[in-house]
């Protein structure tokens, strides 16, 4: 209800047999053939069916005019439960429209109603039982809310009591086409929303604690989810707890929206964003992430009005436990839907007569359909079995194939089928296998290689397997090199697969491809000869022979930090990662080249040690990494410095180039302009002016830091002239570690 209908077809007055075959689970499950059984004629206008948990049996049928009729388990009292018709404007969309029975209704009396009262606007009212449990006390009747309705339609109308015993009402949008005033994302309207009150915590009720928008400024904190266009019908899993909301959609697309018994609400469910899974205003781009999008929605080709129905959990159908049950108002149409993890996926049930205004459930989780009709003809009907069949499924395995047909006539198939037979019918099942295969015989449900007889009791699978003669090729590699060999038809992937079955007469195309640093050298046996492509036709088992040759050598080269690595023999001269290749044998001399401000922490793989020269050995795939570092580690090379023994090199003006760097980041200090900032060794040489520079640098450290400075034998270093002395850099050394 709230979308644009197109013609209905007429409705029965009464369904009797409106029953299909209907799978109900995997091939191997029973079948059923459902049907309906009257349990009300002659309503008018019904539109919901509930019970009271009381333990009487008794359904309550809501007539949209305003009246709850009571079935007592046989017939439809004359007497309404309450009349409430004078209070209520009908119809269309309005009416009345929803009932709820008090959790402890059996002790406590109380029921409640939604209806569109005679101004057009949602009212929910409270209402007790009389001393007659099958009439209710009207002068009994207390307002606990009311709702304006900008529009005549989209008024919701469900009310039902959630595992938590609080109670929920379904809002619409309000109506008009397209929710011209955004109310459903609107959190400052109750319109659009499911609402959560609790109506034992004070009059008219209170507010649950843990509503998601309780403490959310300019919010209404009734609101428990939002972001809905018209939902009709939403019911609890009576064994989860988890929440199915039937939302009726504009000109495109119904949907079916859920939520986790463990939701702390506060859900989007993205109208009017969106309808269905498709973007409505805007056009594209609607959803940032933050919307809850429905687990089913159908388009308007299979209806136009979804009707939400109920997780059955009865005892009549076990095929059907845990599926949900919906349908819709325009075509008739009924469906089951199956959860696995965390996907839905539905099967078309009936297509029916019905314009289909609510499902219903009694006490025992048994399902009913309540049937709108056109005046006082409605009807509520249960869903009920007809008969029942169990389903023969024939499984194909094994290498080879052919075809497995039945006695009565039903099942010819080549690899999977399945059919159903009724209780106590005998099947006889005949293998053929196909040319080239041999049948090897059946499992499950018969043994043998000869026919299989099956007198059906209950889902029976047979196993029916065929296999083949095959011929195996095995591919072998030889010599000094590396590569891989490839098949087709597949089969052969060598060094992974080097042996594959094939049917006889099988005319098999290897390729081979050589390693990088190899090539390859060409093929033996099996009657292959030369470096090309090798077709061997198999006629029996065979056996190839690739042989690859090495070439030559990679020498892979990384770097990490600001560094590189230069080679001679040349080929290798990178910053951070390289590949050349080389003779074998080769003897290859590295070079690590450090980086401005940086020092050669060492090599690592095929080299090691500290030094700037690294030599390797050509006699295999070889990977090298160098290091370097521009962070002081806290130690000083050569240390200590022999005075006039130990002699001055670059590694010994970067390391406290790197200290100094660090004691003055730490006070905050402007990094220093090095003069030479990338020491060579062997290349630059140590002047003056390097040890100048960073005395300088380390006195604004201490003056940073408010410590004297220290003084430094040589104060005025005359470039040039001033030779530079291991009691230099002594001296800077230990001013460095005096500075914390």
């Amino acid at each position: 209800m709230g979308s644009a209908a197109p013609p209905r077809r007429p409705a029965l007055a009464l369904l009797l047999t409106a029953a299909v075959v209907i799978v109900a689970g995997g091939h191997a499950e029973a079948q059923l053939i459902l049907g309906f059984e009257p349990v009300a004629a002659g309503l008018s206008l019904p539109l919901g069916l509930v019970h009271a948990g009381d333990g009487s049996g008794r359904l309550f049928i809501v007539e949209q005019a305003g009246r709850i009729k009571v079935f007592d388990g046989t017939v439809v009292r004359a007497t309404p439960f309450l009349d409430v018709s004078a209070l209520v404007s009908c119809c269309s969309e309005r009416g009345l429209l929803g009932l709820a029975f008090h959790p402890d209704y059996r002790t406590n009396g109380v029921f409640y109603v939604h209806y569109t009262n005679t101004a057009g606007d949602t009212t929910l009212a409270r209402y007790r039982v009389s001393s007659d449990p099958n009439l209710a006390d009207a002068a009994s009747a207390q307002i606990l809310l009311n709702i304006s309705q900008p529009f005549a339609n989209h008024n919701g109308g469900q009310i039902a009591f959630g595992p938590d015993r609080f109670l929920y009402m379904g809002l619409g949008d309000g109506g008009g086409a397209g929710d011209p005033g955004n109310r459903a994302q609107d959190l400052g309207t109750l319109l659009g929303k499911i609402l959560r009150i609790d109506v034992d915590g004070g009059f008219p009720y209170a507010i649950p604690a843990t509503n998601p928008f309780r403490s959310t400024p300019g919010a209404m904190p009734e609101i428990w989810a939002y972001g809905l266009r018209n939902p009709w019908r939403f019911s609890f899993d009576r064994q989860t707890g988890d929440l199915f909301i039937a939302d009726v959609g504009q000109n495109a697309r119904e949907e079916v929206d859920f939520q986790l018994a463990s939701s702390p609400g506060g859900e989007n469910y993205g109208w009017r964003f969106m309808e269905g899974t498709a973007c409505f205003n805007p056009s594209a781009g609607c959803n940032d992430g933050t919307l809850k999008l429905p687990i089913l929605d159908y388009d308007h080709s299979l209806g136009c009005s979804i009707t939400g129905g109920y997780r059955y959990r009865g005892q009549r159908f076990p095929q059907y436990s845990s599926r949900y049950f919906y349908g819709d108002y325009c075509t008739g149409l009924i469906w089951a839907a199956t959860q696995s993890g965390p996907t839905w996926s539905t099967t078309q049930l009936m297509d029916t007569p019905l314009l289909i205004t609510s499902f219903g459930e009694d006490e025992g989780g048994e399902l009913y359909v309540v049937h709108h009709g056109s005046g006082s003809d409605g009807t509520v009907q249960r869903l009920t079995e007809v008969s029942q069949s169990v389903a023969v499924t024939v499984d194909h395995t094994g290498t080879g194939s052919g075809t497995v047909v039945s006695a009565p006539a039903a099942i010819n198939c080549g690899s999977v089928c399945a059919t159903s037979f009724g209780v106590g019918a005998v099947v006889t099942l005949t293998a053929t296998a196909a040319a080239g295969s041999v049948f090897a015989g059946w499992s499950g449900g018969c043994s043998g290689s000869s026919t299989c007889v099956v007198t059906v009791a209950g889902a029976t699978t047979v196993t029916a397997t065929f296999t083949a003669p095959t011929v195996t090729l095995g591919v072998s590699r030889a010599g000094t090199g590396g590569g891989t060999i490839t098949s087709v038809p597949t089969g052969i992937g060598c060094p992974v697969t080097c042996v594959a079955n094939y049917p006889p007469g099988t005319a098999v195309t290897l390729t081979p491809q050589a390693d990088v640093g190899s090539s390859f050298g060409g093929w033996s046996g099996g009657g292959c000869a030369g470096t090309g492509t090798c077709v061997v036709t198999l006629d029996a088992s065979t056996a190839v022979t690739a042989t690859f040759v090495q070439q030559f050598f990679n020498l892979t080269v990384t770097t990490s930090g600001p560094g590189s690595v230069a080679s001679s023999p040349s080929g290798i001269s990178c910053g951070t990662a390289c590949v050349a290749g080389f003779q074998p044998g080769t003897m290859v001399t590295l070079t690590a080249v450090t980086g401005a401000g940086a020092t050669f922490s060492g090599w690592s793989g095929a080299c090691s040690g500290s030094g700037a020269f690294c030599t390797v050995a050509m006699t295999a795939f070889r990977t090298v990494t160098a290091a370097f570092t521009t962070t002081f580690g806290g130690s000083f090379v050569d240390d200590p410095l022999v005075v006039n023994s130990t002699p001055i090199k670059a590694i010994h003006v970067t390391d406290l180039r790197l200290a100094i760097d660090r004691a003055r980041a730490r006070r905050s200090l402007d990094a220093v302009a090095w003069t030479d900032p990338v020491i060579v060794p062997g290349v630059t040489p140590i002047r003056a002016l390097h040890v100048a520079q960073m005395r300088t640098a380390l006195i604004q450290a201490y003056e940073a830091a408010a410590r004297t400075p220290p003084t430094f034998s040589d104060p005025s270093l005359t470039t040039g002239s001033t030779a530079v002395h291991a009691a230099h850099i002594a001296e800077l050394r230990a001013a460095v570690l005096a500075l914390p």
